[in-house]
């Protein structure tokens, strides 16, 4: 039985998503120490039969923007695009191989509505959007997907310190239109049927998890 692909297995919603999920998963990332996003991932070499991918590595970098250095938005493109092209190169051929796959990105609201503070991680969300879009038009003929997944602010453990008090998470709530912080198990249901290739028919898209905060005031 071919397996899907996850990068960054350690995060909150790729955790969600193997407890909501019925698929096989082969899971790499850096805290399992079998992932290094700056090297050849060499790791990913013997990956065979799979028809799926998620990336999951992102970061949550909010400074005003006199207070971005170069570096930081360096260091955001680094792991929320290069690192996400290098997986996909690297597994491309063996996706193309299952005659329906589906890879999936974790991009962010930032990258469709302006947030302050949010100018590097918007920046690199964004691209990896225009990215998605890019991949999906040329795989078309392969069958292989490519959709992303943008939540709001969610619960996990990259947004602790956006969420570490109770009136940080009440001043939150009231910024969403549904008046709820994510639920990581709801963004990954989502993750879950994108990745069953074949039985949607939807590529090139951004799915907008966030109770209303892309398009509703």
């Amino acid at each position: 039985m071919a397996k899907t692909l996850l990068i960054g297995a350690s995060s909150t919603i790729a955790k969600s998503l193997q407890e909501v999920s019925n698929k096989e998963f082969l899971t790499f990332s850096r805290s399992e120490g079998n992932l290094d996003l700056d090297g050849d991932l060499s790791e990913l070499d013997e990956v065979t039969d799979i028809n799926g991918l998620v990336y999951f590595p992102g970061t949550i970098n909010l400074k005003p923007f006199t207070m971005l250095k170069e570096d930081d938005f360096m260091n955001d493109f680094h792991i929320n695009v290069l690192g996400a092209a290098k997986v996909v190169k690297k597994v491309i051929n063996r996706l193309k191989e299952s005659e329906g796959a589906s890879v999936v990105f974790i991009s962010s609201v930032a990258a469709n509505i302006g947030l302050p503070f949010h100018a590097s991680i918007g920046a690199s969300k964004s691209a990896l959007e225009g990215m998605a879009r890019s991949l999906a038009s040329e795989y078309t003929n392969s069958k292989v997907c490519f959709n992303v997944v943008a939540p709001s602010l969610t619960d996990t453990t990259l947004s602790t310190n956006l969420l570490k008090t109770e009136r940080l998470v009440e001043a939150s709530k009231e910024r969403n239109p549904m008046k709820e912080i994510g639920d990581p198990h709801k963004v990954a249901k989502t993750i879950d049927f994108l990745l069953d290739a074949h039985n949607n028919w939807m590529t090139g898209q951004v799915v907008h998890v966030d109770g209303g905060m892309n398009n509703l005031k």
